[in-house]
């Protein structure tokens, strides 16, 4: 596997690494465009935004929603464009788009939550309608099909099919954030680009088979050390920061081999003669070279024909390892990891089925270690030259206790060493688990006795049944977490929901309310509850949640309304430990 090791020398952002410094060195402008209500004039934006690109002889992507494409005022604009300026889509939903497409719009009241505004709030028969209207509508503009997309979040699924139906290679994505806009895009390469999984567009692809020909780029890279804990340290919102100015962008942008600037269309057109022209000069003055999407995935491909190379990063004392398999981030300053992220080849992303019905996005990569979703989940080490491989890393240093339990990882001491090595072998992540249990009907028959005793008593062995549960991928990792954390009883919810929406051949196991496989999965006993879900009040909560002597409460997220708790953790004396798609996990306060 190639390497693409990249270091740099400068006053605040201090790296140094033993790999030395790359040759190949890229930016990359890409400027989103949409129709907004807090625009009256979009042409006389483009028109502006254009002339800092022109001016400066920059070549540039531009991506364009459906809406956009509607306007044919801003379509001539594009087509005076000049030739190295490469137009491609903007895959942002809106009711005008839904409308076209046929499919019926998530009015959530606000245009950016991520189930109305992402194609992963939709089915996949609905994102299929949505992205085949508006690569027509483009190709009806264009006379051709782009090979550029990007939105803040594009599901694998999708990926798939725009690649293998149209021939896309290049998509932008938002750089690793937590919590900015209420995406949380949490764990992928940090800030660099790389392939995507078929199953999910947050994993690289491990193999060529379970590669999309793809390149994700990433709008608005990090700081390696304060961007981990802020995504303002960014070369998108640094300037919102009193303390940081274009010189930090121009720092900032120099510690990674491929950078994304660039900024929305839908600002008024006075907004790109300020911050948005020193970016661009500054890019101007770079002897990086300059290339669109559609060209650097193109040189990427041929650089990388395979899958993704390792990569590192190291700047002000914050080390990143990346590779296929894994992700590691080490503090040298303060002797400690912080960030542990493992990739299994074959795990399927929550939305690659199951529409997203959140109005958050979360998409979290499985990890050993999160110091931001759980600050105490960090490993303190002595040894800072720590071996890494494609498939393992090496360190002279115990693992914390919480490695041992985990099926995500394998630990083998060697020669004074502890060699971590990633399970690639691990069942069950691309369908899921399905077990037999019995039905909902012969379950409310056990707890009637004297409907029991007559069905015993006729023989009426047909209301005995057993049916098919599921447990979702995404479930299977909340709980190996689950099994991560300190002993403790679990509290669980003792609800079942008949109604309740799902996706795939099978109902989930949380809406028979057949939670054994909690316990199965975790190591953990766990306690049925509803009182604490279904409170009424605040009144009086933690105490009877430190009567039932739960250490931990587990919640089930298929259908996100039904089993979240309803007042704040304050109330309950919680504190929330991990989050994904599909489950929360809180530890209670003691």
């Amino acid at each position: 596997m190639r390497k693409f090791w990249f270091s740099l020398m400068t006053p605040f952002l201090i790296a140094v690494s033993s790999a030395g410094a790359a040759d190949d060195k890229f930016i990359t402008v890409v400027n989103p465009v949409r129709i907004s209500i807090y625009n009256s004039d979009p042409v006389a934006s483009i028109k502006a935004q254009y002339a800092v690109i022109n001016k400066l002889n920059l070549p540039a992507t531009w991506l364009v929603t459906y809406d956009v494409l509607n306007q044919p005022e801003i379509i001539a604009e594009f087509k005076k464009f000049s030739s190295n300026q490469e137009p491609g889509i903007f895959l942002e939903i809106t009711p005008e788009f839904s409308k076209v497409a046929g499919v019926k719009y998530h009015n959530t009241g606000s245009w950016h939550f991520a189930n109305a505004v992402f194609l992963s709030g939709y089915t996949q028969e609905e994102r299929i309608k949505f992205i085949d209207t508006v690569f027509a509508k483009f190709k009806e503009q264009f006379g051709y099909y782009p090979i550029s997309v990007g939105a803040w979040w594009i599901d694998s699924f999708s990926l798939n099919y725009m690649h293998n139906k149209y021939g896309i290679i290049a998509n932008l994505g938002v750089a690793d954030q937590y919590s900015t806009d209420n995406y949380q895009v949490w764990g992928t390469y940090w800030s660099i680009p790389y392939y995507p999984s078929k199953l999910h567009a947050g994993i690289p692809a491990g193999r060529v088979d379970n590669k999309i020909g793809v390149v994700i780029l990433q709008w608005a890279p990090r700081e390696p050390r304060r961007g981990y804990y802020s995504s303002l340290y960014s070369t998108q919102d640094y300037f919102t920061t009193p303390k940081l100015d274009i010189n930090y962008f121009s720092q900032l942008i120099d510690i990674f081999p491929q950078v994304t600037v660039g900024l929305e269309s839908d600002f008024t057109p006075e907004a790109y003669g300020g911050e948005y022209t020193k970016q661009m000069q500054i890019v101007a003055q770079k002897t990086a070279t300059k290339m669109t999407m559609k060209d650097f995935a193109k040189w990427y491909a041929d650089k990388f024909p395979e899958v993704s190379p390792e990569q590192k990063i190291e700047s002000d004392g914050m080390l990143w390892y990346q590779s296929p398999f894994y992700r590691l981030s080490i503090d040298k300053t303060n002797f400690k990891i912080i960030d542990f992220r493992v990739y299994p080849p074959d795990l399927r992303e929550p939305y690659y089925l199951w529409p997203n019905r959140e109005k958050d996005l979360r998409i979290n990569t499985p990890s050993l270690i999160d110091s931001i979703q759980n600050p105490s989940e960090t490993w303190t080490i002595t040894d800072l030259n720590i071996k890494t491989t494609p498939k393992y890393f090496e360190s002279m240093n115990k693992p914390p206790q919480s490695f041992f339990k985990s099926k995500l990882i394998k630990i083998t001491p060697i020669n004074n060493n502890w060699r971590i090595e990633i399970n690639t072998e691990l069942e069950n992540l691309t369908d899921g688990v399905v077990f037999s249990d019995w039905s909902l009907a012969t379950k409310h028959l056990l707890k009637a006795p004297k409907s029991l005793i007559r069905a015993i008593i006729s023989f009426d062995w047909n209301k005995f049944k057993k049916e098919k549960y599921w447990i979702s991928p995404e479930e299977i990792i909340g709980l190996d977490k689950l099994r991560q954390l300190p002993a403790g009883k679990v509290l669980v919810y003792n609800h079942e929901c008949l109604q309740c929406e799902y996706f795939g051949k099978y109902r989930p196991a949380a809406f028979a309310n057949s939670r054994g496989y909690i316990q199965k999965y975790s190591g953990k006993a766990i306690i049925y509850n509803s009182g604490i879900f279904e409170a009424k009040s605040q009144a009086g909560l933690k105490s009877k949640l430190k009567s039932t002597d739960a250490g931990y409460i587990y919640v089930s997220k298929y259908a996100p309304g039904v089993e979240l708790l309803r007042f704040s953790p304050g109330d309950y004396g919680i504190r929330k430990i991990f989050e994904n798609a599909m489950v929360q996990i809180w530890k209670v306060v003691k």
